[in-house]
């Protein structure tokens, strides 16, 4: 009788801390979304913003060019180092130090009064960004092992909602006499209320099974960078993880790339107005939010890499009309329809990645920050046959995304069945 009532009450203790344990993680992966958002956010203000700066501050198009391009290889050399770091204990503190430069980004931009202030904030916030951003989303996929897809959709609708809102919160902004100093300054109060929540709340134990054994060794505590380093060995020498490290690049070329360059496309190959091909592109990303709420339930039911086959093939016939389409309706029915067809692209090929690679998160970001060289050598190539033989043709290069995808994502589901956390998983590590 004593030991049946011995072991009820200690299966509802063990029930009682893994409720606890679940509400805590649910807790920190919104905050996490409203992360993702808020850098959304802040980026499609920046570049809605960005005419308006070089006006007041007098910029010539060279120095936006350098705003524009400077911090992205500044970031790809200081990236990587950060994001190995974030496997170790020291993850926590390196999202809250991010959060506080892209504070003192955002303040430095709000009191900007010349190109070098602009520039150094601009220098501080991509690198910052990688250390805020690019962690918490490495750590919502460690709170959410075996759904790694799954947590990505949810993380790409966050982030999309917060690209939709940016424009809209500036012209708001802007109709009651607000300044762009004054919304900068506004983001950067919203900054300080993600940081302080990200610092009150716990980040979860055991997810790296070498942060277990440093817990209790001093040696293990003084020796970080050594860990990082051989995590990133682990890595590289790893085929799956490089597999879908180099088909994230190559599918970007009809995700980013493309939607760069279609108001170009418009502009230039069909005659739209610079209003129209404005108004195309809006129509563009609203297709884009479109495709991950549709994601969200698909994945529920369908294996991520069917879905990503699939519509890989559906673009090989989508894109192809569009380029050929003579008529501006069916153009743009097409291009909808284009953006449809890249369901699921990122968020599965960079869920895959975290699954090759289970507790190195920070390690799987580290190398996909490298990867940007070769989305920007991807772009560059667009735009350098563009000048030789014109953009009409140059967009051909695209398909090369499409294609490599039906070739060389693996059919099968890509990730194992949904596990029960247990609550000493979920145990409070400050």
């Amino acid at each position: 009788m004593f030991t049946r009532l011995f072991s009820i009450r200690f299966s509802q203790f063990h029930i009682a801390r893994l409720r606890q344990g679940l509400r805590r993680a649910a807790s920190l992966s919104l905050v996490f979304l409203l992360i993702e958002a808020f850098d959304e956010l802040s980026y499609a203000i920046e570049g809605a913003a960005l005419p308006t700066i070089r006006l007041d501050l007098r910029l010539s198009y060279a120095q936006v060019g350098l705003l524009l391009g400077l911090p992205h290889a500044f970031s790809t050399l200081v990236e990587p180092a950060i994001l190995l770091l974030g496997d170790t204990r020291l993850r926590k503190s390196l999202v809250v130090a991010g959060g506080l430069a892209i504070i003192l980004s955002l303040l430095l931009v709000a009191g900007a009064g010349s190109f070098s202030m602009l520039l150094a904030a601009a220098l501080l916030s991509f690198p910052a960004s990688g250390a805020f951003v690019s962690l918490t989303q490495a750590t919502l996929i460690d709170l959410n092992t075996a759904r790694e897809p799954h947590s990505m959709a949810r993380w790409t609708v966050a982030g999309s909602l917060g690209n939709l809102l940016g424009p809209l919160v500036l012209a708001a902004g802007f109709s009651i006499g607000l300044g762009w100093r004054w919304i900068f300054l506004a983001l950067a109060v919203l900054a300080l209320g993600l940081v302080l929540a990200v610092w009150r709340r716990p980040f979860p134990a055991g997810w790296l099974a070498e942060d277990r054994a440093a817990r209790h060794d001093p040696v293990g505590l003084a020796s970080q960078l050594r860990q990082a380093v051989a995590n990133l060995h682990a890595a590289v020498r790893n085929p799956r993880l490089l597999r879908w490290l180099t088909l994230l690049p190559l599918s970007d070329l009809m995700l980013d790339i493309y939607t760069g360059y279609v108001p170009l496309y418009y502009l230039d190959v069909v005659g739209a107005t610079p209003a129209q091909a404005s108004l195309l592109l809006s129509i563009l990303m609203l297709a884009g939010l479109a495709a991950d709420l549709i994601l969200i339930p698909l994945l529920e039911r369908l294996p991520g890499r069917l879905v990503v086959r699939a519509s890989a093939a559906l673009a090989l016939l989508a894109y192809p009309a569009w380029l050929l389409a003579p008529w501006p309706a069916v153009k743009v029915a097409l291009m909808i329809a284009t953006r449809l067809s890249t369901l699921g692209w990122y968020q599965v090929l960079q869920g895959e990645a975290y699954a090759a690679a289970p507790g190195r998160s920070g390690t799987v970001m580290a190398l996909n920050s490298l990867s940007g060289l070769l989305v920007g050598a991807f772009a560059w190539l667009v735009g350098w046959t563009a000048n030789r033989v014109g953009l009409s043709i140059a967009m051909w290069l695209l398909l090369l995304g499409p294609l490599s995808l039906v070739l060389f994502v693996p059919p099968g589901e890509g990730w194992p069945k949904r596990k029960l956390r247990t609550a000493s998983d979920m145990t409070p590590d400050n």
